[in-house]
């Protein structure tokens, strides 16, 4: 029997052109080369290489890797921070330094993480040295489950001496960590599946160490 030319074909055409436009937004969403990452060690495969960390004389925390148990987003190693005294808020310290950041760029600071039990705890990106000038703040929310979190800021000024880190005081609550990332642009998810938890930084100018201290 003769197909009419306006029978089945134009259903297979517009099936097809469905199935083209999937498969590329799929592509583009999860196969496009990730952005460079300012920081080293991200995703913990080094143990702590690159990474530092501080506890206040009225705190203390133990600062190590764990593996499969940590069931780790990427890789096959988390960091993980062990609370046994919670002291102030900025008392527990995690973070990369020095790098550049420069004037009227803008980035994007990146990070998975969980807790214990729910708990809070900030990121933030700062100079290191006086004044301290933090470029980007937020307190985030930990639950026991691993959410990824961000935070898109602009730089005000040109700054060689750069950090990027966790503070985590305040609680005496288990945190975990992977997958940590900053690099220049807006936001852009690299793994299938997440639900990344947008943050604004709590100041679009710079605060200073003192304004920290009293929080």
């Amino acid at each position: 029997m003769k197909l009419t030319q306006n029978h089945t074909p134009k259903r297979y055409d517009a099936f097809c052109l469905t199935v083209i436009l999937l498969f590329g937004i799929t592509t583009l969403a999860y196969t496009a080369k990730p952005p460079e990452n300012i920081l080293k060690n991200g995703d913990f495969d080094l143990n702590l290489e690159g990474w530092h960390h501080w506890t206040h004389a009225d705190a203390a925390a133990l600062f190590q890797t764990e593996g499969k148990k940590a069931e780790p987003v990427v890789g096959k190693k988390v960091a993980y921070v062990k609370i046994s005294k919670a002291g102030a808020l900025w008392h527990i310290q995690f973070y990369q330094q020095p790098f550049t950041l420069e004037k009227d760029t803008t980035y994007t600071y990146n990070l998975w993480a969980k807790s214990e039990k729910p708990r809070t705890v900030v990121m933030r990106i700062l100079h290191q040295g006086d004044p301290w000038n933090e470029y980007a703040r937020q307190t985030i929310n930990l639950s026991e489950e691993w959410k990824e979190f961000f935070i898109t800021f602009k730089m005000p000024a040109d700054d060689v001496s750069s950090r990027a880190g966790i503070i985590m005081g305040a609680e005496k609550v288990d945190v975990w960590l992977d997958h940590i990332r900053l690099y220049e642009g807006e936001f852009i998810s690299d793994i299938e599946g997440g639900q990344p938890q947008a943050v604004d930084p709590s100041d679009k100018l710079t605060t200073t160490w003192a304004a920290l201290k009293n929080q």
